[in-house]
């Protein structure tokens, strides 16, 4: 064998063996995108240098022209597998490339013109020479260099994304920049060969990406993972290895931990102890700069080999303005807490002394101030039952963010509100309409201060005589609607929407005071709704709607 053919067998035998030879390596990639395509490319790098072989030592003309064109063929595949490797590395998805299929037929169409070069001879001609050993020669038409400069556009387009996520990481990039450069290099050879008699006009890559697959698959595997990681995301990320040592970083983390400059290696401990105590248990870390406080939730992705951890993504998220918001909530919850020790101890003990005192005084004021002495035992017995709203009001809002709800007997919870209203309004009067529902809906102790609540409003604002409210109530699928009517003035329509202090703040709405938003806010945990209608003649309804505890048991 020739010294020259002997150098193209080595040349593309081992380039084809080191690809092969990554294969196993680029299967433990952790992003399966990206290991799919960098095997695809791989294989089809492999076959690419296993069709050239062929080309070269095979005994026939027909068996070195079916070779060559299986090589030829595969390096094309090996030039769309490339750009898929890219796209897939840089954290894009080829399913969503643009122009997708048009993409693939236009592939698929080039192909089969490698294939079928025999019968047109668009790509290449062929012709047996002995320079610079006997061997089949290769003619290339203007098709292979129309088609060559496309690939070459193509693989350009790969390279600019690779160049993007390689400047975005925070780690030193610059031995995959060369490996990446490597890959192109060879293609200066495949340009000029047909300039250069002493090289045959073959594609000469082959040997490039070999460098690429041995380079990144064993020597620099963990860098080049990281990047993919960190690179492409615009959050603040870390990538740990499974000692909890920085194994590279994004420019949005080391913007926030300045301590990430050239900490390569470094364990996360000693980048800040606050983020590495978040590392197992994931939270938020308060970061403070130029005396100004931001706060982080740090989130962690652990990746497996196996059941064996090697490494974790550190995710960072600003959540300052939540923070502040929860912050500022607690505050307001303290003070709702405090209005509320004063509202039950001070005002009620006094208005309770209040109660007393007059009490006293029946048997000692004539008929002239008996009235007066009736209005204020009603009014201080309101302010008392106004401080037992107020108190379920806060207990509503400074409870538990998740209300605990359970089964209650609609019908005795309502008949134990009736009596307590009438022993307050002796005046008016109640009654629950004959075939009341006999169900438990789903609420807790507090649907008892709805229905205090309606009944005594409709009482209070009531402008007749004698006041006369109305229960009813019926199923409704798995719902029960209960409806408080009353033979008051009635509410007009465009306060109909506003009156339960809807969109409002709270005690500040223009609704009826604070009781009814206390039922607007109770129904909502119950799962329920409220709204009113009018009554005939006159008057309103209020229409309460629960769920029904256990439906199957209607």
């Amino acid at each position: 064998m020739e010294l020259s053919l002997l150098a193209y067998v080595v040349l593309f035998g081992l380039s084809g063996v080191a690809c092969l030879a990554s294969i196993p390596r680029a299967r433990t990639i952790q992003h399966p995108g990206t290991r799919n395509a960098l095997i695809v490319f791989l294989v089809s790098a492999a076959l690419w240098c296993g069709g050239y072989l062929g080309y070269l030592l095979a005994p026939t003309t027909t068996s070195k022209l079916a070779l060559y064109i299986i090589g030829f063929t595969f390096a094309f595949v090996a030039v769309g597998a490339w750009v898929c490797f890219c796209v897939e590395y840089t954290g894009r998805s080829v399913q969503n490339m643009p122009f997708l299929y048009p993409t693939l037929a236009v592939f698929l169409f080039f192909i089969v013109l490698k294939i079928t070069n025999p019968l047109h001879n668009l790509y290449f001609t062929t012709e047996w020479t002995t320079e610079p050993f006997p061997h089949l020669a290769i003619n290339h038409q203007l098709l292979y260099w129309v088609v060559l400069g496309l690939s070459y556009s193509v693989i350009m387009v790969g390279f600019f994304m690779l160049a993007e996520r390689l400047y975005y990481t925070g780690t030193d990039s610059r031995p995959l920049v060369i490996l990446f450069g490597i890959t192109g290099v060879p293609a200066l050879a495949t340009i000029l060969s047909s300039q250069i008699e002493t090289l045959l006009p073959l594609m000469y890559e082959p040997p490039g990406v070999a460098v690429f697959a041995v380079g990144t698959l064993f020597v620099y595997f963990d860098r080049f993972e990281a990047i993919r990681l960190t690179g492409g995301v615009t959050d603040p990320t870390i990538y740990l290895d499974q000692s909890k040592r920085v194994r590279d970083y994004n420019q949005a983390a080391e913007a926030i931990f300045p301590a990430l400059t050239d900490g390569i290696g470094d364990s996360i401990d000693a980048i800040s102890s606050t983020l590495a105590d978040h590392i197992s248990e994931p939270g938020v870390v308060p970061v403070t700069e130029n005396g100004e406080t931001r706060y982080y939730e740090v989130t962690t992705t652990s990746f497996l080999s196996g059941e064996v951890e090697t490494g974790r993504l550190v995710s960072i998220t600003d959540v300052t303005d939540r923070e502040t918001y929860r912050k500022q909530l607690e505050q307001k919850t303290e003070q709702l807490e405090a209005l509320n020790r004063v509202v039950r101890h001070d005002i009620r003990n006094d208005m309770a002394v209040v109660l007393g005192w007059a009490e006293t005084l029946r048997d000692h004021v004539d008929e002239d101030g008996e009235a007066a002495l009736e209005h204020v035992l009603q009014s201080s017995s309101h302010v008392v039952e106004l401080t037992d709203t107020a108190h379920v009001f806060v207990e509503s809002l400074t409870g538990d963010s998740t209300v605990k709800l359970k089964p209650v007997n609609l019908r005795s919870t309502i008949e134990a509100e009736l009596t307590t209203v009438q022993e307050t309004h002796s005046d008016a009067h109640f009654e629950i309409v004959s075939g009341f529902p006999q169900v438990t809906v789903q609420a807790n102790e507090m649907l008892s201060s709805v229905f205090r609540n309606l009944l005594g409003n409709a009482v209070r604002h009531n402008d007749k005589a004698v006041p006369e409210i109305t229960v009813t109530g019926c199923l409704n699928g798995n719902s029960v609607q209960i409806r408080v009517a009353d033979n008051g003035p009635g509410i007009p329509d465009e306060q109909k929407e506003h009156i339960f202090g809807k969109g409002e703040k709270g005690v500040d709405s223009p609704g009826s005071g604070i009781g009814l938003y206390l039922v607007y806010t109770l129904m909502n945990q119950f799962d329920g709704d409220v709204w009113v209608e009018d009554n005939e003649p006159t008057g309103s309804v209020f229409v309460v709607k629960l769920p029904i505890h256990d439906p199957t048991q209607l």
